[in-house]
């Protein structure tokens, strides 16, 4: 049930987010659908999600706090480990991001500062 009403909130995010009363396109929504299957590191808090387009090319993004205490280098560590057993192909490690692939999907996961941001496209690999 918290699952649902988290997915939901971020379906309300994205959707808010793109600032047109018009439905979200079939793409936009595996974006945003993606982004709710990725995991979310421990302690990480107040997510919040936008959709973005860009010619042909559409993506979500989502933005979490970290705690204080969260290290970078641990953070991205932990997204490699977890992204791979989920049967993502995670490469670029650098400047604290990585950048992974999974069917058609594309994943780029990083940390700045005290945020971290997840940037989905479904159809980006």
């Amino acid at each position: 049930m918290l699952r649902r009403s988290l997915l939901l909130a971020a379906l309300g995010a994205a959707l808010a987010g793109c600032g047109s009363s018009d439905e979200p396109s079939a793409y936009a929504r595996a974006n945003t659908a993606l982004l709710a299957r990725i995991p979310v590191f421990p302690g990480a808090s107040a997510p919040k999600t936008t959709a973005q387009k860009s010619s042909d090319v559409e993506f979500a993004t989502r933005d979490w706090t970290l705690s204080a205490s969260a290290q970078p280098e641990t953070v991205i560590d932990w997204y490699v480990d977890r992204l791979q057993k989920r049967g993502w192909k995670v490469k670029g490690k650098s400047f604290n991001t990585i950048r992974g692939t999974r069917g058609h999907g594309s994943l780029s996961v990083g940390v700045r500062n005290r945020t971290l941001e997840a940037i989905a496209n479904s159809r980006g690999a």
